[in-house]
């Protein structure tokens, strides 16, 4: 589990709110969302999807994700060692930690 602030840090969303402005923020989103012409919208994320496809970049997911998921399942030292860092310490320390690990 990553809290919003560390997803932001890591640029995996580009904004939060305070969850009670939540629903007043989610609905401007849509809103601005509903001027587009919904063709525009299916074909802008078609053209997303293709270029990831023609990239590569669906088969190596799914690719990784098939060949990773016995790793994931599986409990190791290291891993636990990994999952209480982050428990204690915040997925960026576990991370800082982890890389620790490869450096010499």
């Amino acid at each position: 589990m990553i809290d919003a602030k560390t997803a932001l840090e890591f640029g995996m969303v580009n904004r939060i709110v305070p969850a009670a402005d939540l629903r007043v923020e989610t609905m401007k989103y849509a809103k601005r969302l509903s001027l587009i012409a919904p063709e525009a919208l299916r074909w802008g994320k078609r053209v997303i999807n293709r270029g990831a496809e023609i990239a590569g970049f669906r088969a190596a997911v799914e690719s990784g994700v098939d060949s990773f998921v016995s790793l994931y399942a599986t409990q190791t030292e290291v891993g636990s060692e990994f999952g209480r860092r982050v428990q204690a310490d915040g997925l960026k320390a576990a991370l800082e930690w982890r890389r620790a690990q490869f450096q010499t």
